[in-house]
């Protein structure tokens, strides 16, 4: 009788350490997948924050190439020429106001 109960004893041993390890492996995975989910959470926050920033910039650089084409025309010249300059085409007259 006694070789059955050590070997019961055995095998209920085995058991409960097959089992404490299955559950140390469990949480092990569940931690492993919180922490990832987590992560993903984050890198996913981020990436919407950066898409918003990419298309604000992207809407500063279609202004600025408008900008550019603007102060790159003839039309704005002549604008700069005629009001900072003072500066006239050849064939106009200029009329100065001497009322002030």
């Amino acid at each position: 009788m006694s070789i059955k109960k050590t070997e019961k004893k055995q095998k209920s041993f085995s058991s409960i350490l097959v089992f404490c390890f299955m559950l140390v492996f469990l949480c092990a995975i569940v931690f492993n997948l919180y922490s990832q989910t987590k992560t993903i959470y984050k890198l996913k926050q981020e990436e919407i924050v950066l898409n918003t920033q990419i298309e604000t910039e992207k809407a500063k650089n279609t202004e600025l190439n408008v900008n550019q084409n603007y102060y790159n025309s003839d039309a704005y010249i002549e604008k700069v020429a005629r009001e900072q300059l003072g500066l006239i085409k050849p064939g106009e007259i200029e009329f100065i106001n001497t009322s002030k």
